[in-house]
């Protein structure tokens, strides 16, 4: 009886994770499927060049998302009884979202003038701009606020969808990598298109255009978490913007095939963290900061060996991943995704002790601390190193930024733990 009970005191944090289970099942699924089909017709110097647009198209994505996905996540999760307070947010950042999307579209569009080189590039990335379109309108953070995700997995299969059936039907030549940015937005965009609806017809979301006033406190709100998410995208991401300086196509084409299945992992094993998020943004309220951390503690003991196990398997089959997934061309990334290993574990922590855990107990300054920190960790040591160790300098950035993160938020957390009314140290 006892377990029954348990899964009916926490039933939406189980249908979460289910939920996202099956998302993430997805998400793994799905480059199984077209990530060795892409790479082999392309080949590495064209996926470089895609690897190159790809990371662009993520910044302009990380200034869309402004760090909505965590602070109206909260908002909702919090306030989900009152209908009219959930209807203001729905609307309000929307609307935050599209202006965003449009300053966006102009940025980098004036940048391409100055970063690519040639026109089929500068439209490789107006076509991967449709992705920031359409999640411009994708809900995640409303169906995480909450609490059922199985709307959010239906989304995004929807999308993944699209993206795999165009995949097979439209890439056929080497040429065809410009076309990749453009039927990764067009899944997005069908996604979106699904978000407004679902939201519309299942939670009674009345569309509106919201108040300068409501606009403004979204964007007030979404701020520290937008540094943090801003930072973590420089972080993790500005390795292959840096690495194109340095190294050519072809290796650039190697190292983002590695990194690629590093984040496919991620999204193997994220489902826990990313159900807990709203759950534990609910559940904090009216607790002490010991309490808090005590769930904290609890729910890593679970979570480290499930990361440790990611982490190992990784490390042991690193050959086997590279042949199934990217074929004999890309061999060279085995020694990459080797190193890259550590941040399944460092990355998995750092997400349960930065965001579920100091965004939630309302210390978002320290993680952006934190993540400036790794950060500028990060940036230094690729741009010192890219021209001794090439593409191998972005793997061993990526682990160490991982682990300089897990070791300032834990600093932080200890300190919290010992003096809850210390003032922090960033």
């Amino acid at each position: 009886m006892r377990l029954p009970a348990i899964v009916n005191r926490h039933k939406s944090v189980v249908e979460s994770f289910f939920s996202l289970s099956v998302l993430n099942g997805v998400v793994l699924l799905f480059p199984l499927l077209t990530l060795p089909y892409i790479l082999r017709v392309v080949g590495p110097a064209n996926y470089g060049v895609y690897g190159f647009i790809y990371i662009l198209v993520q910044y302009a994505l990380i200034l869309n998302n402004y760090g909505f996905d965590f602070s109206a996540t909260k908002q909702v999760a919090q306030h989900r009884d009152d209908k009219v307070y959930v209807n203001k947010v729905y609307n309000a950042v929307i609307a935050c979202r599209f202006l965003l999307f449009l300053a966006g579209l102009c940025f980098f569009m004036l940048l391409s003038l100055w970063l690519l080189p040639s026109a089929s590039q500068r439209w490789m990335l107006l076509g991967g701009l449709s992705l920031v379109l359409g999640n411009t309108f994708t809900a995640v953070w409303f169906f995480q606020g909450m609490e059922k995700m199985r709307y959010l997995t239906i989304v995004n299969v929807l999308g993944k969808t699209l993206f795999l059936l165009l995949v097979f039907v439209v890439i056929r030549k080497p040429e065809h990598y410009v076309l990749l940015p453009l039927l990764d937005g067009l899944g997005y965009v069908a996604g979106g298109i699904t978000s407004l609806l679902i939201a519309r017809n299942r939670f009674g979301i009345r569309l509106a255009w919201p108040s300068w006033a409501d606009i403004r406190s979204q964007f007030r709100s979404g701020a520290a978490i937008f540094g943090s998410t801003l930072g973590m995208t420089l972080y993790r991401k500005s390795n292959i913007f840096i690495l194109n300086f340095f190294v050519g196509d072809a290796a650039l084409g190697i190292y983002t095939a590695a990194e690629k299945i590093i984040t496919g992992f991620q999204g193997i094993i994220s489902p826990v963290s990313q159900a807990l998020f709203p759950h534990l943004g609910r559940s904090f309220v009216g607790r002490t900061y010991r309490e808090n951390i005590q769930t904290l503690i609890r729910v890593a003991k679970y979570l480290v060996p499930l990361l440790a196990a990611a982490t190992l398997f990784v490390v042991l089959f690193a050959d086997w991943l590279i042949r199934l997934l990217c074929g004999a061309e890309f061999m060279a990334a085995k020694e990459l995704l080797m190193v890259m290993s550590p941040v399944l574990l460092f990355g998995g922590m750092n997400y349960l002790l930065g965001i579920v855990g100091l965004v939630n107990l309302d210390r978002g300054r320290s993680f952006f601390g934190s993540v400036l920190l790794a950060g500028a960790t990060s940036i230094a040591w690729v741009l010192l190193m890219a021209s001794r160790l090439g593409a191998l300098a972005g793997a061993w950035a990526m682990t160490l930024s991982e682990f300089v993160l897990f070791l300032t938020c834990l600093i932080v957390l200890v300190g919290l733990w010992r003096n809850p009314d210390r003032k922090p140290l960033f």
